[in-house]
């Protein structure tokens, strides 16, 4: 063999003797497999403890220096736009939501506790999953953050800002976290009271924060809390609006809201508006229609209001600060209805005492009803 090829073997032979030492040392000894020892498996959790402990700490840390920073920006000298307020106050949630809900949560509240606030200059309008697009102030741009943290942690924290609030926006934002879904949720016997306490507020209606939170009635739906907004004596148009919302979604519970003793509060129109809301399709609603067109009491410009809009179907839309974005109606639902409605109407026409005092508004909405009956088989 050349003298070339003995040294390329040398060389090679070198090379797996390496190989095979590296290989040797890298598989520890059987012994080495054995399981750690409980002294060994404790100081692994206490590190694991100590992990947390010091990641907890540091997000305390970052949010409080964080606000500290956000206080200085605000009261500088030129004070910023509000577009760019808007911008870093998208910034800190985006940041903030994304720690430790628990701790977020914690450090929320000595930040309310605090009392440090500062206008913004933004305007109070809610986005989507009833989140703000803008915080008129400090404090509730943190109570719009603290409805996104542990939800256990933000209730008792909402709860001390809806004892002590003197405004509308923070209660309407602290509401938040008392209505959002899970096992925190307050009691419908408690939002119900809350709603009764915000109304009983003078001067509120002038914080957008106010209207906003009337949709708590829609998102409580009991009529305990549709019989509280009945009888409230301030703005009306927001009464209705309110109310309007809360037929459409809960229909049902107008029949026992329009014979209530709180009814008595509304106007005529209003009432005849809330009672042609519902479903004609429930033989439950439909006849308590029926009891309501039949009661001698009934004004006879009640009743035709009543047959004018019958059955009413009209809903708003658009992001809402509690629960989900109203969508009562479906096109099935709504063909169902006009069907039960005109069978119904039909009913009323063949009796000669409803035929006789309402035939005037009884025989048009027959033939609106016809003619959507016919239009929805058609197609």
């Amino acid at each position: 063999m050349p003298r070339r090829w003995w040294i390329v073997a040398g060389i090679a032979v070198a090379i797996l003797a390496v190989v095979a030492l590296r290989g040797h040392r890298a598989s520890p000894p059987t012994v080495a497999l054995a399981p750690a020892s409980e002294g060994k498996k404790a100081a692994s959790e206490d590190e694991g403890d100590a992990d947390f402990s010091t990641r907890d700490a540091n997000q305390r840390r970052v949010i409080r220096g964080q606000w500290a920073a956000l206080i200085r920006w605000l009261n500088g000298n030129p004070r910023p736009t509000p577009e760019e307020i808007a911008a870093r106050l998208n910034e800190l949630r985006t940041e903030w939501i994304a720690m430790d809900p628990t701790v977020l949560a914690a450090v929320i509240a000595e930040l309310l506790e605090s009392g440090g606030d500062l206008p913004t200059g933004l305007k109070f309008e809610v986005g989507p999953h009833g989140f703000l697009k803008g915080w008129p102030t400090l404090r509730v741009f943190l109570l719009d953050v603290l409805a996104g943290s542990d939800m256990e942690a933000a209730v008792p924290v909402a709860r001390q800002v809806l004892d002590s609030t003197a405004s509308a926006n923070e209660f309407a934002m602290a509401m938040r976290s008392l209505t959002r879904d899970g096992p925190a949720r307050a009691g419908s016997d408690e939002l119900v009271s809350r709603l009764g306490s915000m109304l009983g507020h003078v001067g509120w209606g002038n914080e957008p924060g106010f209207a906003a939170a009337f949709d708590l009635a829609r998102v409580i739906g009991t009529p305990a809390a549709a019989r509280t907004v009945a009888a409230w004596q301030g703005s009306r148009t927001l009464r209705a609006m309110a109310l309007d919302e809360f037929a459409a979604d809960h229909p049902a519970a107008v029949t026992e809201l329009v014979t209530s003793p709180e009814a008595a509060a509304l106007a005529p129109a209003e009432r005849a508006s809330l009672m042609a809301r519902i479903d004609p399709a429930d033989p439950g609603q439909l006849s308590a229609a029926d009891r309501y067109l039949r009661d001698p009491a009934l004004t006879a410009g009640e009743a035709e209001m009543f047959l004018k809009v019958f059955p009413l179907r009209s809903a708003t839309t658009g992001y809402r600060l509690y629960g989900d974005n109203p969508a009562p109606y479906t096109k099935e639902g709504i063909v169902a209805g006009d069907r039960a409605a005109l069978d119904q109407v039909n009913l009323w026409l063949a009796d000669p005492t409803l035929a006789e005092r309402y035939q005037a508004g009884l025989v048009p909405l027959q033939q609106r009803l016809n003619g959507w009956v016919k239009q929805a088989a058609s197609r």
